[in-house]
């Protein structure tokens, strides 16, 4: 159970960093991390080249894991 609420918890600051991006770059990431969509599907659907999926996909990546080091890994080393 406890376990679970953290995984929740996580889950909830992570959807909070996820609407902190920009709202085309949380869309690549969410479509490719997190729904799993071959790349060359998100281009198209975007209408996005290859590398500016893959620039866009690192801009997450870089923003995502600062939100979280912050609001995470931060909090959850004070609890611990």
């Amino acid at each position: 159970p406890e376990e679970a609420l953290h995984q929740k918890e996580f889950l909830l600051i992570l959807e909070e960093c996820l609407t902190a991006l920009p709202q085309k770059i949380a869309a690549v990431f969410t479509l490719r991390e997190m729904e799993g969509i071959e790349s060359k599907n998100i281009c198209k659907e975007l209408n996005i080249s290859a590398s500016n999926l893959w620039v866009m996909l690192h801009r997450a990546r870089q923003q995502l894991r600062k939100c979280l080091e912050l609001n995470w890994f931060g909090s959850t080393e004070m609890e611990h």
